[in-house]
């Protein structure tokens, strides 16, 4: 599939950041997010030679919303995998980054790999993509949604619950060294620290922060079947008091009622398998901000009040079953407009709303996502704070900071200050991504599939060579093994005889890069190869013939 990209919009200034410009940014947000892209090349694949006789008349390419041709986890996976095979083994050794052009190829070669794959050839897909829905003219804009909706496969974007913006992905392909190696690093630096150039990056685990394209999802399905039936959650100004005032529980908890939305009122799917999900929550989270833009949207029954309630009209390549969802964004951790609910004059269930929520942090808790006692009182970004962190406060009292545990630091008030709304970090290890170690785990991900290229590439001798070159040896090991291998050769003071070669000399006048290509090579001079050795040993060797006394002159 063509992952297609989103164009950057800039959110409100953090200077002029008031409610009504930010939610007609959250809006614009939404719209672009879930705009209509064409699944392009379809046509041209069902024409080819490998493709089915399968016919596209000319301008039925169907069409899905964009978010759902970004990537999931194991697209990133794929591409990752694709990229270290076509390096050398000692490209992978050397951990050598990824150029922009071997990104762009990978972003070819996955869409390809995809439409082929054995899990889903081409085929079934083009088959899923024509029982899609391609609307005759004559049908009604309401039932070719509604049977869209009720035929759309998960096939194509799998039921993954993040996907990535290919802005994304390219960040974390171009970071998987440095992300690989930041929990090593975190262990060790305290929540409480400052990031050596806080202007050009606050965080730990990138090389720089994510780019202005970046966008993560975070969809919440729901079943369908089985008489299951979605929670009704009331976020009225009156509905909110009850939920986050003053000795609330803020617990969403299940709601207030139910319902049974049919496939025009709530985004529907139906698996490969036949099971059916509703979409009931998504975040979508964007680097148009330095923090993150923060939106989030739910399915409501009362659509078009309080958070529905200034939604635009819907631009015609956006499926009329959006117009069920409401909308919440947060830009910032504190609340900087004095007066959210003004300028709402026209909505006055959303001023309502605003005013329910008013306080020095911000709000915005979607409560079909945000789970557990306290949640209801959230705001996306302070729990996303501590995304990749490896260190958080002290949990058990003993004055010392302990192992971050998002568990039970959401449930001490002391501890995750205002529901965790209060800033309480400058260095954000993965720039905001709780899926670098948790959910997905990228930073597993790349970790597991690149120790399966070292373990494979691990007798090639050029990357036996880098990875010994990276040891640092004992010289009193290398000692005694120079004495029970090497005294047959070079004699007992290892000066060399009949021939061989003074080692002395040697550990004077090569390099560390040559005697390590010696030993695990040998020479034309009749040097064997000591490649049977462990690289340890190799390392050992090579710190004690450069510690061998000097020759005299």
């Amino acid at each position: 599939l063509p992952h297609r990209r989103l164009r950057g919009t800039r959110a409100p200034h953090r200077r002029d950041r008031g409610w009504r410009e930010r939610r007609a940014t959250g809006w614009k947000i939404v719209m672009r997010t879930l705009e209509n892209v064409p699944l392009l090349g379809l046509a041209e694949l069902a024409a080819s030679e490998e493709g089915p006789e399968i016919q596209l008349a000319e301008g039925e390419v169907p069409q899905v919303p964009r978010w759902q041709t970004w990537m999931g986890s194991d697209e990133i996976r794929r591409m990752f995998m694709h990229l270290l095979g076509e390096f050398t083994p000692e490209e992978r050794a050397l951990r050598k980054p990824f150029t922009e052009d071997e990104l762009d190829a990978a972003f070819v070669w996955n869409a390809n790999a995809l439409d082929r794959s054995q899990r889903w050839p081409l085929e079934r897909f083009l088959t899923h993509v024509e029982k899609m829905g391609l609307c005759s003219p004559s049908e009604e804009a309401s039932e070719c949604a509604k049977k869209l909706q009720s035929n759309f496969s998960g096939g194509t974007s799998g039921n993954a619950r993040i996907t990535y913006s290919p802005g994304a992905v390219r960040h974390l392909l171009s970071n998987y060294d440095s992300l690989i190696g930041c929990d090593q690093r975190m262990a060790s630096i305290p929540m409480d620290a400052f990031p050596p150039k806080p202007e050009d990056n606050f965080s730990e685990c990138f090389s720089s922060e994510f780019p202005v394209d970046s966008v993560l999802i975070k969809a919440h399905w729901s079943r369908a079947e089985f008489g299951k039936k979605v929670p009704i959650h009331d976020t009225s100004e009156e509905g909110l008091r009850t939920t986050t005032g003053p000795g609330a529980s803020a617990d969403w908890g299940n709601g207030i009622g139910e319902a049974d939305p049919s496939p025009d009122r709530i985004f529907t799917i139906r698996m490969k398998n036949g099971d059916v999900y509703r979409l009931t929550g998504l975040h979508i989270m964007t680097k148009e901000l330095r923090h993150w833009t923060w939106v989030t949207l739910w399915w409501s029954d009362t659509p078009n009040l309080d958070f529905g309630a200034d939604r635009p009209p819907l631009p015609v390549d956006i499926l009329p079953v959006w117009e069920n969802y409401k909308m919440g964004i947060v830009v910032d951790y504190k609340e900087e407009d004095p007066d959210p609910a003004s300028g709402f004059d026209e909505w006055p269930t959303l001023a309502g709303s605003l005013r329910a929520t008013t306080g020095p942090y911000t709000w915005m808790s979607n409560p079909y996502i945000e789970h557990g006692r306290g949640n209801a009182r959230t705001n996306c970004i302070g729990c996303h704070q501590h995304g990749g962190a490896m260190n958080g406060v002290d949990l058990d009292g003993d004055g010392d900071e302990d192992p971050l545990n998002l568990e039970q630091l959401i449930d001490s008030s002391s501890l995750y200050p205002a529901n965790g709304r209060e800033k309480m970090r400058s260095i954000f290890p993965a720039d905001y991504l709780w899926s670098t170690k948790r959910v997905d785990n990228i930073a597993q991900t790349f970790r597991t599939e690149l120790g399966n290229f070292d373990y494979l590439d691990q007798d090639n001798l050029d990357v036996r060579h880098i990875r010994i070159l990276e040891m640092s040896g004992d010289a009193n090991n290398g000692g005694q093994l120079a004495s029970e291998q090497c005294v047959a050769c070079h004699g007992s003071e290892f000066k060399g005889m009949d021939g061989s070669a003074n080692l002395h000399v040697m550990g004077e006048e090569r390099s560390r890069d040559e005697l390590v290509n010696v030993l695990l090579r040998g020479t034309d001079q009749g040097m064997p190869s000591w490649d049977m050795l462990a690289d340890s040993e190799i390392a050992d060797l090579v710190a004690f013939l450069q510690s061998l006394p000097e020759t005299e002159e």
